[in-house]
């Protein structure tokens, strides 16, 4: 082997290597965004209002 297919050779790994980190990154940003919008619609459910007992009917369907 030449040093240049070695350098080459390097070279392609390392990309690969950085593609691999920058998709690990996006997928951790991506399960981060779901954490917050899960947090997010559960306070929402907390914060919703009560339906009335005093009605027989459901406002809610």
């Amino acid at each position: 082997m030449d040093i240049g297919t070695i350098a080459g050779t390097a070279l392609s790994v390392k990309g690969g290597q950085t593609q691999q980190t920058l998709s690990t990154a996006m997928i951790k940003q991506a399960a981060n965004q779901q954490n917050q919008l899960a947090d997010l619609l559960a306070q929402n459910v907390q914060q919703a209002p009560k339906p009335d007992s005093s009605y027989n009917f459901s406002t809610y369907a």
